[in-house]
C-alpha cells in the first residue's frame, strides 16, 4: 500500500514538473504585433539612405496563408520615406515563438504580457496580442494612450508599463541620423539636425511656415540655423562642440526638425534627368515643389507602408508626442561649470534632463514657458549617474506615458516616483508650434561629440473609430460613402500647422471606452493600424462585452522567439529557390463558365536555401 501511494505521489510530482515546463510552439501569421513579433514579411535595404526596411507581407496570401492572392510592389523607407521596389525581395515566414501554457494557473495574468488566447468569435482560432485590460476595469483610448478609470468612477489615469525597460523594447523608429536622405540633402533639402539659436527679434512668421514661405527652411518655431556652436561632421554623422576653454558659457543648441520628404519630392528627384533638378526645393526654378516644411511626428509605421499594383494611402495622420531621444555622448574636456541638457517637447509641456558631467548629477525638470524668450524651470527629481568626467556613454531620454526616463549605457537611472507626472484632461491642449522641432540637445563648458542620434516613438493605439477609417487593404476596394472624418486624410495636409491640425482633430476624433467584467481581459496589438483586436470584434457571439476575452480562453504567455527566420546567403545574399508560391486560378469553358479551380505555380520563390540563423532576433519577448 505504501509503495502504491509513493508511486502515485512520484507520478503526480513528475506530471506537475512536466506541466510546469510545458511549452508549445506557434508561428506568427500576421503583423498585428509588429515590431515586437513579425508575421510573414519582406526585408530590403533602402536604396537611398541604406536603412533596413522590414515590410509586412501577410496580405499577399489568402486567409489560410496557403495561396497567393497578390504581390506587394513597393514600400516606403521608415527613415527617409523613399519609395523602394520590393516585388522581388525575399519573403520570410513569421516568427516562431514558444508559449508557456502554465503560468496563469499559478498567478494572475499581468498587464502588458504578450498572450496567446482563443479568439472569442472563433474559438478554434488562436490569436496573439498584448494584454492591456484586467477584470472589472474601465479603459479608454485617448490620443493614442491607454487610460484606466480610478476605483469608484474617478478620473481617468494614464496606464504606464510597470517596467520602463519593456517600453524601451517596443518603440518604433522615427529617425536614425546615421542614415540621412543624402540624395535630397545634396540638392538642398535641410538636414533634420542642425545647430540653432533663438531668434531674439522674434522674426518667425508662422503663416509663412504653414504655407511653405521663405522662412520655413531657415527657421522653425523661433529657432534659426546658426554657424556658431555645434559643428556637423557629415562623414561621421555626428556633431562636435568645443567650448571647454571658452569664456562665454552660454548654452549652444542642437535641435531636431521633423522635415519629412514626401513621395512627390522623391519622385521629382528620381524621375528628373536635369542635374539642376531641385535647385533648393522651390527656389529659382523648381516651381513644382514648395519649400520643405517641418511636420508633426505621426504614427507612421514602415512595417505597414507598402502598396500593390493598386494605389492606396501610405501616410498616417495622428500626432505622437511620446518620444525618446538616444545618442552617444563623448566628452573629451570639461570646465567646472559644464552641463549637458536634453529636451523633449510635447504640446504645451517641455521636459529636460540636465546632467552635470563634473559631478554626475542628473536633474529632471519641467519648463514653465512664460513666452518665447522667458521661462522658468521646476525641479522634479535628481540623482547621481555614472556620466561623470571625460569618457563615452550611450544616453537615452524618454517622455512616454507621463513619465520621464533616463538610461545611461543601457541601464535605467532610478529617479523614483518623482519621474512620473499627471496631466488632467484640460492640460492636454494638443500640439504646438514647438512640436515641429520636438527634441533638443544643449551644452556649455564642454568639448563634446554626439553621434548615433536616434528618435523613437511610443505605440499609438487607434480608437475603434480611427481604426475603421484606416482599415485599408491593398487588395480590396472600399465603396463606403466618404467624408472628411471617415478617412482623416484631411489631417495629413495640416501636419505643418499644429493649431489647424488640432482644431480639425478635435472636430472628428472619438475616445473609445471599454468596460470589463469579472474574469474578462482586453487585448490589443502593438501594430494598432493592422491589428484586429478587442476594439474591432464583431460580437456574433452576442456577448455583453464584445471586446472582452474570458479567462477560459487564455492559452498561455509568449516568452521567447526561438526562430525568427533563416537568413539566406550565396547568390547575392538571396540564396536559391527551393519552392515557389502557388495561386488558385479558375479554369473556364469557352462560354466563360468555371468548371474547376487549378493550382498554378508562380515565378515567386517561397523557401530559399542555404540560410543561417538570424541570431540577432532570438530573444525573450517583452
Amino acid at each position: 500500500m505504501r509503495e502504491t501511494i509513493e508511486s502515485i505521489a512520484v507520478a503526480f510530482l513528475l506530471a506537475f514538473l512536466f506541466r510546469a515546463f510545458e511549452a508549445e510552439a506557434f508561428v506568427i501569421p500576421t503583423g498585428s504585433m509588429a515590431p515586437t513579433l513579425y508575421g510573414r514579411h519582406k526585408e530590403a535595404t533602402c536604396t537611398q539612405c541604406g536603412h533596413l526596411i522590414t515590410i509586412g507581407a501577410s496580405e499577399e496570401l489568402d486567409r489560410d496563408g496557403n495561396y497567393l492572392t497578390g504581390r506587394l510592389e513597393s514600400s516606403v523607407c521608415p527613415n527617409c520615406r523613399a519609395p523602394n521596389s520590393i516585388k522581388n525581395a525575399p519573403v520570410f515566414r513569421g516568427d516562431r515563438i514558444l508559449v508557456n501554457k502554465f503560468p496563469f494557473e499559478l498567478r494572475e495574468p499581468r498587464r502588458w504580457d504578450v498572450v496567446v488566447f482563443k479568439y472569442p468569435e472563433e474559438p478554434k482560432t488562436n490569436y496573439i496580442k498584448r494584454l492591456v485590460g484586467l477584470p472589472n476595469e474601465t479603459l479608454m483610448i485617448r490620443q493614442g494612450d491607454l487610460y484606466r478609470a480610478e476605483p469608484g468612477g474617478g478620473e481617468m489615469k494614464v496606464l504606464r508599463k510597470s517596467d520602463p525597460n519593456k517600453q524601451r523594447e517596443i518603440q518604433i523608429l522615427v529617425h536614425d541620423n546615421d542614415f540621412p536622405e543624402q540624395p535630397l540633402i545634396d540638392q538642398g533639402w535641410p538636414r533634420r539636425w542642425a545647430a540653432v539659436a533663438r531668434d531674439d527679434e522674434d522674426r518667425f512668421d508662422q503663416e509663412s511656415a504653414a504655407t511653405g514661405g521663405a522662412a520655413a527652411s531657415v527657421e522653425v518655431a523661433g529657432w534659426r540655423e546658426t554657424d556658431e556652436g555645434w559643428k556637423a561632421q557629415d562623414k561621421q554623422h555626428s556633431f562636435e562642440l568645443t567650448e571647454a576653454d571658452s569664456k562665454d558659457k552660454q548654452q549652444h543648441w542642437l535641435r531636431y526638425r521633423h522635415f519629412v520628404p514626401t513621395a512627390d519630392v522623391w519622385r521629382t528627384l528620381l524621375k528628373s534627368e536635369d542635374g539642376d533638378r531641385l535647385n533648393n526645393f522651390g527656389s529659382n526654378g523648381a516651381a513644382t515643389l514648395k519649400r520643405p516644411r517641418p511636420q508633426l511626428v505621426t504614427d507612421f509605421c514602415g512595417y505597414n507602408a507598402f502598396s500593390s499594383a493598386q494605389e492606396f494611402d501610405l501616410e498616417s495622420h495622428f500626432w505622437v508626442g511620446d518620444l525618446t531621444l538616444g545618442c552617444n555622448v563623448k566628452i573629451d574636456k570639461l570646465a567646472e561649470s559644464s552641463e549637458l541638457l536634453l529636451e523633449l517637447n510635447e504640446g504645451v509641456h517641455r521636459f529636460r534632463c540636465r546632467i552635470n558631467p563634473s559631478t554626475g548629477e542628473a536633474q529632471l525638470l519641467r519648463v514653465v514657458w512664460l513666452n518665447r524668450n522667458e521661462e522658468e524651470e521646476e525641479l522634479l527629481a535628481k540623482t547621481t549617474t555614472v556620466l561623470q568626467g571625460v569618457g563615452s556613454h550611450r544616453v537615452e531620454f524618454a517622455n512616454v506615458d507621463q513619465r520621464l526616463c533616463l538610461w545611461i549605457d543601457g541601464r535605467l537611472v532610478d529617479f523614483g516616483s518623482k519621474a512620473e507626472y499627471t496631466l488632467s484632461e484640460i492640460e492636454n491642449l494638443g500640439p504646438q508650434e514647438e512640436d515641429l522641432t520636438p527634441i533638443g540637445i544643449a551644452a556649455r563648458g564642454l568639448n563634446v561629440e554626439v553621434s548615433h542620434l536616434q528618435i523613437q516613438r511610443d505605440i499609438y493605439y487607434l480608437s475603434s473609430h480611427e481604426q475603421q477609417s484606416q482599415d485599408f487593404s491593398p487588395f480590396s476596394s472600399h465603396l463606403e460613402e466618404w467624408s472628411p472624418c471617415s478617412s482623416h486624410q484631411h489631417l495629413r495636409h495640416l501636419l505643418s500647422n499644429p493649431a489647424a491640425w488640432w482644431q480639425s482633430y478635435q472636430a472628428c476624433h472619438h475616445d473609445a471606452q471599454f468596460e470589463l467584467g469579472p474574469d474578462e481581459f482586453m487585448m490589443l496589438g502593438d501594430n494598432s493600424p493592422k491589428s484586429k483586436d478587442s476594439r474591432l470584434w464583431e460580437n456574433d457571439r452576442r456577448a455583453q462585452h464584445r471586446h472582452a476575452v474570458p479567462r477560459s480562453a487564455l492559452v498561455g504567455k509568449a516568452f521567447y522567439i526561438y526562430w525568427p527566420h533563416g537568413q539566406p546567403f550565396l547568390n547575392g545574399g538571396e540564396g536559391f529557390a527551393v519552392t515557389y508560391h502557388k495561386r488558385i486560378e479558375p479554369k473556364r469553358m469557352p462560354d466563360g463558365s468555371v468548371i474547376q479551380e487549378e493550382k498554378k505555380e508562380m515565378d515567386y520563390p517561397d523557401v530559399r536555401f542555404p540560410f543561417y540563423p538570424n541570431l540577432g532576433r532570438m530573444h525573450r519577448i517583452r
